[in-house]
C-alpha cells in the first residue's frame, strides 16, 4: 500500500476520528493480524503528544478453542476481575478509544456453537454495559476503523486470492472513500462532518412523526421519538471535542420509538450476526417487535441473537444514506457492517442511541430509557434495507407527507 497515504489515514483517525489532545491516553483494540497497523495508529497518536498508547488485541481462533474445547459450560461466562478495573478507569480518565474490526478472521467462527457463543457474548455485554452506555451517550470520544488485509480483500473482490496484490487492489477502492486522495484529508471530513450536522439539523426541524419505507420487499412503517434528535458526522464528547465515531461515515440517524415498528423489511446486504455472515435477511415487525423473521441460512443464528434480551428483538436505531455516499459510489460489498451501513439506509436491533436525545443527561437507567421510547438491549447490529429502489416518506403529526428519499436520492 501507498506508505503515504496510509500515514495520512492514521493522521485521520487520530485527528478527526476521535480528536486526540495533548496528554490523553488512548486505547487501540484490534485483531491479531492488524496489529502492524495498530502500531502505526499508536506512532501517530505518540507524536501527536498522547500520553499513554494501549493495546487490547484478540483472536477469533482464540474465541473458538475457548468455545469448542471449554468442557465446563460456565466457564464461558467467566470475567477477569482486573478486566473490570481497565474498563472503569479509561472511562473515569477520559480515554480516546480506536477499534480496528477484526475483518481479517472473518469466517473463523463461522462454524462454532452458537448457543455457547451467544451465551459468552451476553456475559460480556453485562460486564461491560458501561462502555456501552459512555459510547452511546458520547461520553468519551471513541471511532471504528477498518485495515485491509488479504482475507478482507478476497471477500470483497469474492476470490481466493490472499495475496499482496490483492491487499493493493482494495486499498485502491478505499482512498477515495476515505478521502485520502484529497490534498487535506483532515480537512476533507471536518467539511464533511459538518455537512452531515446541517443535514441532521434539516430533518430535526421537520419534525416528522413516522417514516415509511418502501421497496421490493419491504413497506415499513417506523415510529419516531418527539424529543429526539437527528444526528450525524462530528459528534461532540463529554470534553468538548468533536469528534467522528466511524469512518467513514455517511449516515444521518436518530433514535426511534421502539414500540412503533410495523410491518415487512428485506436486509440489502449481508450482515455478520454473532461473527456469522448472512445474506437474504428478512424481518416483520408489529408493534415494535420482531414477530418473523428468516435468512437464506435458516433461523438458528437470529434465533441466538435475540435470546440475548428482550430488547435484541426492537430497532434501537434508524439511518438515512443516500447513492451521494461514496461507498455506494464504490459498487461493492465490503462484507463489513462499517462499510456495508454507509452504503444504504438501515436499521438497528438492540440498544437505542442516548445521545439522540435532548434529554440524554436524564436517561440513566434502562427504565428511564423505556419510559422515553428509547429501547434497552446489551447488544446492537445494523441491518441494511436501502438500495437504488427504496423510497423514504415522512409524515408529520398532522399526517402531512414530504419525499426524503426517492429511488435511493435524497430529496431534502
Amino acid at each position: 500500500m501507498n506508505q503515504e497515504e496510509l500515514k495520512k489515514y492514521c493522521e485521520l483517525i487520530i485527528e478527526v476520528g476521535v480528536n486526540l489532545y495533548p496528554e490523553q491516553c488512548l486505547n487501540i483494540n484490534c485483531g491479531i493480524k492488524n496489529y502492524e497497523f495498530a502500531l502505526l495508529l499508536a506512532e501517530t497518536a505518540y507524536k501527536k503528544g498522547a500520553k499513554f498508547v494501549d493495546f487490547k488485541t484478540g483472536s477469533s481462533i482464540l474465541t473458538k478453542n475457548r468455545i469448542q474445547y471449554n468442557s465446563n459450560p460456565e466457564d464461558l461466562e467467566y470475567i477477569p476481575s482486573y478486566l473490570h478495573a481497565r474498563t472503569n478507569e479509561m472511562l473515569a480518565n477520559d480515554w480516546a478509544f480506536v477499534s480496528v474490526d477484526n475483518l481479517e478472521e472473518i469466517d473463523v467462527l463461522k462454524e462454532v456453537d452458537p448457543g455457547k457463543f451467544g451465551t459468552m457474548i451476553k456475559k460480556e455485554q453485562e460486564a461491560f454495559k458501561s462502555m456501552s452506555k459512555a459510547f452511546g451517550s458520547s461520553k468519551n470520544p471513541w471511532t471504528i476503523v477498518a485495515a485491509p488485509g488479504p482475507v478482507w480483500a478476497s471477500k470483497v473482490f469474492n476470490k481466493p486470492d490472499l495475496s499482496e496484490k490483492s491487499t493493493d487492489d482494495l486499498w485502491k477502492k478505499l482512498v477515495p472513500i476515505l478521502r485520502l486522495d484529497k490534498k487535506d484529508p483532515v480537512e476533507e471530513w471536518r467539511l464533511h462532518g459538518n455537512k452531515l450536522v446541517e443535514r441532521s439539523k434539516i430533518l430535526t426541524e421537520m419534525k416528522f412523526d413516522k417514516l415509511l419505507f418502501e421497496g421490493p420487499g419491504t413497506e415499513l412503517e417506523i415510529g419516531l421519538n418527539k424529543n429526539t434528535i437527528w444526528r450525524g458526522g462530528n459528534v461532540k464528547a463529554q470534553n468538548g471535542r468533536m469528534f467522528i465515531p466511524n469512518i467513514p461515515t455517511e449516515e444521518v440517524f436518530t433514535t426511534p420509538d421502539f414500540n412503533r415498528t410495523n410491518g415487512k423489511v428485506r436486509v440489502t446486504k449481508p450482515v455478520k450476526v454473532l461473527e456469522n455472515l448472512h445474506t437474504g435477511i428478512w424481518f416483520e415487525f408489529k408493534n415494535g417487535k420482531v414477530t418473523d423473521y428468516g435468512t437464506d441460512s435458516g433461523k438458528e443464528i437470529l434465533s441466538n441473537y435475540f435470546k440475548t434480551d428482550d430488547g435484541a428483538s426492537f430497532l434501537g436505531e434508524v439511518a438515512l444514506v443516500d447513492s451521494s455516499s461514496e461507498v455506494f459510489k464504490s459498487g461493492l460489498i465490503f462484507n463489513s457492517i462499517l462499510y456495508d451501513e454507509n452504503a444504504a439506509c438501515h436499521i438497528a436491533l438492540g440498544r437505542g442511541i442516548t445521545m439522540c436525545f435532548v434529554n440524554k443527561d436524564e436517561m440513566i437507567t434502562p427504565g428511564d430509557m423505556k419510559k422515553n421510547g428509547c429501547n434497552y438491549s446489551l447488544v446492537h447490529t445494523d441491518f441494511m434495507i436501502g438500495s437504488d429502489e427504496i423510497n423514504v416518506t415522512g409524515f408529520d403529526k398532522g399526517g402531512s407527507k414530504t419525499e426524503i428519499i426517492k429511488k435511493g436520492v435524497f430529496k431534502i
